[in-house]
């Protein structure tokens, strides 16, 4: 794709809040050279935090893929039944609605607890951390 002659460069100051001064890969991109290859941050040993973030394992990228998505599923179960709860208590469900979704919700975690054997995987392992803000999923 080409960029069109009308328009405007983008000018302005760029700020990031997880620089680590003295860290390889931060001085190059400050300086506007290409990061080396080998850091400290992508062998383990160095400091920075954002190149640890975004460090993937090739051989592990299925398996974190798959908890990355059994936790957005399991947090969406939590809510579902937590609403459901909710409409239960506020008595504007009949018998049959209520026993519909309580066994909706019975197969959902059932469901749930057969791919997290599959995979080998605890609830503890879709527990992501938000750090300041504390684990995503409730403690049970």
């Amino acid at each position: 794709m080409s960029r069109s002659d009308d328009r405007a460069p983008v000018t302005g100051n760029v700020t990031a809040a997880d620089l680590t001064t003295g860290d390889p890969v931060t001085d190059a991109i400050l300086h506007g050279r290409t990061p080396p290859e080998e850091t400290p941050a992508r062998t383990g040993s160095g400091t920075s935090r954002t190149m640890q973030r975004l460090h993937t394992d090739p051989d592990t990228v299925e398996r974190d893929l798959v908890k990355l998505v059994l936790t957005l599923v399991e947090l969406i179960r939590q809510l579902m039944e937590r609403q459901a709860i909710r409409r239960v208590e506020g008595g504007g469900l009949s018998e049959d609605q209520v026993e519909q979704l309580g066994l909706a919700l019975m197969r959902l975690d059932e469901a749930m607890g057969r791919l997290k054997d599959h995979f080998g995987l605890d609830d503890h392992d879709l527990n992501l951390d938000l750090g300041p803000l504390g684990p995503l999923l409730p403690e049970n």
